[in-house]
């Protein structure tokens, strides 16, 4: 059933939920205040070490003690990912305490040990894991109850935590998401056969880098210098985003270690959510672009909202999915004249006005958004009252 009507209860729902309890005084690594430093994406991160054994890099804007939302990027990705839409967040509601994370393996975050995934990368970056870093952050953090929006691979790492430890959560924003990425065509040919166990791996053969141990901490620069041109051309495109945000991604994606690369991609080629959406009982938003090239609308979209609706009726729980864009996905399977898969990186404000009208009203704004991607620059266009929301 298509809506732009506000989800009922889910205001009731927040506003019940107990104010998360902090944690001041309890040591130097939890300061109770926010230093300058970790507020600015191109600044130096702020660093916490988990009892996961990983040290994890963070920036942070907003009070201590605010409501929190917690931003999770996607595969190869840092908080920069997050970063215009941080930003927009901040300055539209300053009480908010925003915390974007480099997520194990990415960006200024530590690997896992080499000692123990090196050889069978994918046991080291499953979404359990990941979240099981983002529970022990908010414990050390002493953010009881936060909001959690992840892109693409952070969607599913926010799955995994709403689903798991629904009473940590107080809503999810799932942005270019889907119900399983389990035999994903571009995870599985256009990442992990090609270049990652293709021409890197032969670049890095080349060298006599063959050892697990070697090639874990090693990046796609050691394997092809020309690495960042493949990035930038394959990877990193987007043609409706900010050019200086996609440039500084593509330099910072370049850098992400090979054990990340293969690791995180293959543990998400076994992730399948169809069956325990069903019992998700945390109110979730869906952001959507038209031209996803990785999470498209069948089976993905179609996929995911059939799963979620499960949970709409078994457990009334509030689901809202927002389309952005207008232009469906060409025949090329490539982004080229509307919002694609990087939702936040196209439309930042328009992504964090929905966020903000989510967690107060229980809906997205109504208005639509797509772009118009020109030869020599990318433009938004506003459609007042006129975007496809679906509630199941």
């Amino acid at each position: 059933m298509r809506s732009r009507n506000h989800a009922t209860g889910l205001l009731a729902i927040l506003s019940g939920l107990a104010t998360a309890p902090q944690l001041v005084g309890v040591g130097p690594a939890w300061a109770d205040e926010t230093p300058a430093a970790c507020t600015d994406i191109d600044g130096a991160r702020c660093f916490v070490d988990l009892p996961t054994g990983i040290r994890m890099a963070y920036i942070e804007v907003g009070p201590s003690g605010g409501r929190t939302v917690l931003l999770l990027h996607g595969l190869t990705d840092s908080a920069r990912s997050w970063s215009q839409t941080m930003a927009a967040l901040h300055a539209k509601d300053p009480a908010l305490r925003i915390v974007a994370l480099d997520l194990r393996g990415h960006g200024q975050s530590a690997m896992p040990a080499a000692e123990t995934c090196a050889r069978e990368p994918k046991l080291c970056f499953t979404p359990r894991l990941f979240a099981n870093d983002v529970l022990a952050f908010m414990d050390g953090k002493g953010i009881g109850t936060a909001s959690v929006a992840g892109h693409s691979m952070g969607s599913m790492v926010a799955q995994e935590i709403a689903l798991e430890h629904p009473e940590r959560i107080e809503a999810t924003v799932l942005v270019a998401s889907s119900n399983r990425t389990a035999g994903n065509a571009v995870l599985a040919d256009y990442v992990l056969k090609e270049p990652v166990l293709g021409s890197w791996k032969a670049g890095l053969d080349a060298k006599g880098l063959t050892d697990p141990m070697a090639v874990w901490s090693v990046t796609p620069l050691d394997a092809d210098p020309n690495a960042e041109t493949w990035i930038a051309a394959n990877w990193d495109v987007d043609p409706a985003a900010d050019p200086a945000l996609v440039q500084a991604i593509t330099r910072e994606t370049a850098h992400v270690r090979l054990g990340t690369w293969r690791g995180a991609t293959q543990a998400l080629l076994d992730v399948d959510n169809t069956e325990r959406l069903g019992e998700l009982r945390v109110p979730t938003l869906v952001l959507w672009g038209t031209q996803d090239a990785i999470f498209t609308r069948d089976p993905d979209q179609s996929g995911l909202m059939d799963a979620l609706g499960k949970a709409a009726k078994a457990h009334g729980t509030p689901v809202v999915w927002k389309q952005y864009g207008v232009d469906p996905l060409p025949a090329s399977g490539a982004q080229t004249s509307d919002i694609g898969h990087n939702v936040q990186w196209d439309a930042p404000d328009q992504v964090a006005d929905d966020i903000l009208s989510f967690l107060a009203t229980g809906a997205p704004t109504p208005d639509g958004t797509r772009a118009v991607i020109g030869k020599d620059a990318a433009r938004l266009v506003t459609m007042p009252g006129k975007a496809e929301i679906v509630r199941p």
